[in-house]
């Protein structure tokens, strides 16, 4: 639950069945299609028949495997090649046909020739062909041109492929569970975030346009909370009417604004990340903003690196509490604006009741990468004695802080600031293991304890990667244990990303 994670971000809206008219078809303009001078990329009509772990669509052309975004499994398409050699090495998901050695090849759509039935048209105009000419689709969302029933269904198929390839004999897995109403899956982020950029001497805000660091300008975000858009488009109309520039140049001191907007509680947090908070004219146009609409809190972040990362080591409160409250699965919970917390509250509540249900009557649980107890605390309040493993201090410190708002919990959740791989050899048992690794999944050193010492009757594994998930259920399976279920959950509407619970248990012949 300590992810650290770069500024991505997304779009929405309820998109409509496109027909076979060839003006309905052509997903991009004709400009869209030409390139500069040089030599002519070919042009191609392909297949698509597979997904890759991305959610880009996949064909094979002469040998050639090629990487279509905005693409759907059955259709047919014209593209043009436009990078044979520095193609994403991920491995197509659901092939129909022998996939082409080597990375594959990188297309633009061109036109789609023979649309799927589950294509519609995106709400958004920064999605993909609806990008305005010259600033390329956002990098936020992959999947707005597909009907949203057909992306919880896509889902679940990824999810069974990658572990059947894994695990043959593993159950099927459950159909993916929608956070969002199916008719609306939009307005899900309950954290915002934009960046800010320049053109010319003007202040920017938007996010970055995909598989770059180059910022679009934006002027919807139909994924976020609405709430967090307006404050946000708010603060954007006061620095640009400050003159205040982005830390893109020598000058501006701004890079981005992070947003976080109560799920089950009306509070919002914003957090202002600057490269140095020397600017005094950002000091006075933010006390402009907090004058106009402050939120429950307000807070400065000092981020003096452009790397990848949201937020730098500094922050401080300008402006009410230091942290937000929220409630999740009836327990309370508080958030520090650095803390990492998940982005979509309801579709976290529906993994604290997957895991609840999965942990059984009360017992000894072992949560590791606990954030800030997502799991912990509900586990705690239903009556188990948990420990909960972290080695990021700022979660540990919001989860004992909100330990104190969940009296059930109190006495029952023992945090403990280490990694993981370090705190593991010191533990001695455990009923139920929860695990909710990074992206990367777990290393093999924490797989082997867990799972070949210390040997929990039955563990929850929590993954937002169903890549890694499949390769660590490999071995997981091989010490004795079974797959019990595999539970898809919807975090993301209108991109590839899943997250997947596994119940596992351990056999009578372990």
């Amino acid at each position: 639950m300590s992810r650290l994670r770069a500024a991505r971000f997304g779009e929405p809206g309820p998109g409509r069945a496109i027909g076979a008219s060839d003006s309905a078809r052509r997903a991009t303009s004709d400009k869209s299609a030409r390139q500069g001078r040089g030599t002519p990329r070919p042009v191609l009509d392909v297949e698509i028949d597979a997904l890759d772990a991305n959610g880009d669509g996949v064909a094979t052309a002469g040998g050639l495997r090629i990487t279509v975004p905005f693409t759907i499994p059955g259709e047919l398409v014209r593209v043009r090649v436009v990078d044979r050699t520095r193609g994403r090495p991920s491995a197509p998901l659901g092939t129909r046909r022998p996939t082409a050695r080597g990375a594959p090849a990188t297309a633009t759509l061109v036109e789609v020739l023979r649309p799927s039935p589950h294509r519609t048209t995106p709400p958004c105009r920064h999605f993909g062909g609806n990008a305005a000419s010259g600033i390329g689709p956002c990098g936020g969302c992959t999947w707005q041109h597909i009907a949203y029933a057909e992306q919880l269904r896509l889902k679940a198929e990824l999810v069974d492929r990658l572990v059947r390839a894994s695990v043959p004999h593993a159950p099927a897995v459950r159909p993916t569970l929608a956070a969002t109403p199916v008719e609306r899956p939009w307005g899900y982020r309950n954290k915002v975030h934009f960046v800010f950029g320049s053109q010319g001497p003007t202040l920017t805000m938007g996010h970055y346009a995909r598989g770059s660091r180059r910022i679009i300008p934006v002027v919807e975000c139909p994924v976020h909370d609405e709430r967090g858009n307006v404050f946000a488009f708010r603060a954007r109309d006061v620095f640009t009417a400050a003159g205040l520039l982005a830390a893109d140049g020598s000058r501006g001191t701004l890079r981005s604004l992070a947003i976080r907007v109560g799920g089950r509680t009306r509070e919002i947090m914003a957090t202002l990340i600057v490269s140095n908070d020397r600017d005094r004219r950002v000091r006075a146009a933010t006390r402009r903003l907090l004058d106009q609409a402050p939120p429950t809190s307000m807070h400065l972040n000092v981020h003096a690196r452009d790397d990848a990362f949201i937020f730098g080591p500094s922050t401080r409160r300008i402006h009410g509490s230091a942290r937000m409250r929220d409630e999740i699965a009836g327990a309370s919970f508080l958030m520090s604006p650095a803390a990492f917390f998940q982005t979509n509250v309801p579709a976290a509540e529906m993994l604290v009741r997957l895991v609840l249900d999965a942990s059984g009557p009360p017992s000894r649980v072992l949560d590791l990468y606990a954030g800030s107890g997502l799991f912990a605390i509900p586990l705690a309040a239903a009556g188990h004695d948990v420990v909960a493993v972290e080695e990021n201090r700022l979660a540990i410190a919001d989860g004992e802080a909100a330990l104190k708002l969940n009296s059930a919990a109190q006495g029952r959740c023992r945090f403990m600031a280490r990694r993981v791989e370090a705190a593991l050899p010191t533990l001695r048992a455990a009923d139920v293991v929860v695990l909710d690794p990074p992206r990367e999944g777990c290393p093999p050193q924490v797989l082997h304890e867990v799972f070949g010492r210390l040997r929990p009757s039955r563990a929850v594994y929590v993954s937002c990667n169903p890549e890694a998930l499949a390769r660590d259920l490999r071995p997981i399976c091989r010490t004795g244990y079974q797959i019990s279920t595999l539970q898809p959950v919807d975090m993301f509407p209108q991109t590839a990303h899943i997250e997947t619970v596994v119940v596992l248990d351990r056999s009578g012949t372990g």
